[in-house]
């Protein structure tokens, strides 16, 4: 029983992390929204939108095959501002496409960035926007395969069984995708926040006034990605350590 004891103290310490990662995540998420619209309300010296922007800023890398494309709602809703490796299209919300802000400059200026990396024959942007597809939906994907296996479990078998483990176990690695999203995010969109600052400052587009908020910007969108990962983390080990003591508890009965 020590072993067991053990596992289970240990899985409601990393339970309890979890709990208070995720209120700080929560928390952290309101700052962001309120930081993205407080500064898509100052507007820049450049005077453009964030969808001429990324045009001008792609024109003077000379990248000739991405296109700049306002958001459709159901993309606004589950992509958001993105660049897509596959289709070679930087989508921008309504209003960063077509707002004077600072956020709308910032972000418009890192999606170029990822477009960037992009062309430059990074992998990993291609990789993220793929397993993105997957983990987008994988929340939604888990109980209908549960379910699925075991109706096909009760008609083969009469009883629950390989099916619905072999089931469980694709939505489990589904799943996983998210993770590995979260995982790739933090370098990923570092870099990118770091080549977007050194267009700016190559291009002059922003003083050093608006300079230091988009660099405040990109650092709070980066400790949103930290605390989401830190939060999804916790979750998983504790995930895998409530399976090893019904595990255990299977084996001493």
């Amino acid at each position: 029983m020590g072993e067991l004891n053990t596992i289970i103290i240990v899985a409601l310490v990393i339970l309890a992390f979890f709990a208070a990662f995720s209120i700080i995540a929560s928390i952290w998420k309101v700052i962001v929204a309120a930081r993205y619209v407080k500064y898509n309300n100052v507007q820049v010296k450049a005077e453009l939108t964030g969808g001429e922007t990324a045009q001008k800023m792609l024109e003077g890398l000379q990248i000739k095959n991405v296109e700049v494309v306002k958001c459709g709602f159901f993309s606004g809703l589950f992509f958001g501002n993105s660049y897509n490796p596959f289709k070679k299209k930087i989508k921008l919300r309504k209003n960063i496409y077509d707002k004077k802000s600072l956020t709308a400059v910032a972000i418009a200026t890192q999606k170029v960035a990822l477009a960037k990396r992009d062309f430059d024959g990074d992998k990993k942007i291609k990789v993220r926007t793929l397993l993105s597809y997957l983990g987008y939906f994988s929340p939604f994907a888990v109980l209908p395969l549960f379910l699925l296996g075991v109706l096909l479990d009760y008609v083969v078998y009469k009883n629950l069984g390989i099916i619905t483990f072999i089931l469980v176990a694709i939505a489990a690695v589904w799943y996983l995708a998210s993770f590995v999203v979260l995982c790739l995010n933090i370098p990923i969109e570092k870099r990118a926040n770091k080549d977007a600052l050194e267009f700016f400052k190559k291009t002059n587009m922003l003083n050093e006034e608006e300079y230091e908020l988009a660099e405040k910007l990109y650092k709070t969108y980066i400790i949103n990605y930290v605390l989401d990962f830190i939060s999804e983390l916790l979750y998983i080990i504790w995930r895998i350590l409530k399976l090893c003591s019904k595990l255990l508890q299977l084996k001493k009965k």
